[in-house]
């Protein structure tokens, strides 16, 4: 990898466990000095003390709260400027749109997009007359590749994700800013228990990958400046090949892949 474009210092959302927490050790390994942010402080501080040789900044914030982007900015660059985002916080649940409290639906919206455009505008604004190189990554799914019954609006918001990010890749083309989109599929992390998932086919339990996996394509691909970025064959192959399928019938492949909701519904977990 080619250290010359790293950054000196990333803000990284929902760092406490699973893939954010990966890429706060990924980035720690490159010399990147880091502000970590989820609501968990105790476990924040679990991941900070795993990043070995630079400095660690947490921020303990709900991004699924209104106003709370804007706040973790200005708190993230109080001690100085951010060179990378890592816009990873968000949570899903696997269950029928009507099934769940409409709260938690606002909660899910304000978290994986809005919260997620607010800190993306941050970035653009502090870098769009710079000349340093910066770097965005978002994290959508394999999951934004076609609708997902009983993840309706989870996946949905990844498509937004995925779209928004493509396109400020393409916005930014040429300028020291570039933004990344990676597409993970099923990750070993507390998403599944937390979300109500688990009960999966055997093509998506082959297709999971480790969360270090993830983090480490990413990662990569953000400083190799690419736009987007699906990690592992299997999964490379699913998304190339939904292309050659109705949507009805990506949408029904989908449903028989991840299996059935289990009955209870766990409570809201950041991933």
């Amino acid at each position: 990898m080619n250290t010359t474009n790293i950054g000196k210092r990333a803000l990284v959302t929902g760092a406490s466990s699973g893939i954010g927490a990966a890429i706060a050790r990924e980035l720690a390994t490159l010399g990147v000095d880091l502000v970590l942010t989820a609501r968990r402080h105790d476990a924040l501080e679990a991941v900070a003390a795993s990043c070995k040789g630079v400095k660690v900044e947490i921020v303990t914030a709900d991004l699924g709260k209104p106003d709370a982007a804007h706040a973790l900015w200005a708190a993230a660059t109080a001690s100085g400027p951010i060179d990378i985002l890592i816009n990873n916080a968000g949570f899903g649940y696997f269950r029928r749109f009507d099934e769940v409290d409409w709260a938690r639906d606002a909660e899910l919206v304000q978290l994986n997009m809005t919260s997620l455009v607010a800190l993306a505008r941050c970035f653009v604004d502090a870098h769009k007359a710079g000349t340093a190189p910066a770097h965005m990554l978002n994290i959508s799914s394999t999951g934004a590749y076609q609708s997902v019954p009983n993840m309706a609006l989870y996946a949905a918001s990844k498509v937004f994700v995925r779209n928004f990010s493509e396109a400020l890749h393409d916005e930014h083309l040429g300028t020291p800013l570039s933004v990344t989109c990676i597409c993970p599929g099923g990750t070993e992390t507390a998403f599944h228990a937390a979300s109500g998932g688990g009960d999966y086919s055997k093509i998506a339990n082959a297709s999971m990958k480790s969360a270090e996996f993830v983090a480490q394509a990413g990662v990569r691909a953000m400083f190799a400046g690419k736009r987007t970025v699906v990690p592992g064959l299997l999964n490379q192959l699913t998304c190339f090949g939904v292309r050659f399928m109705s949507r009805r019938s990506a949408s029904r492949v989908a449903t028989q892949v991840l299996g059935k909701p289990r009955f209870v519904l766990p409570r809201r977990s950041v991933s």
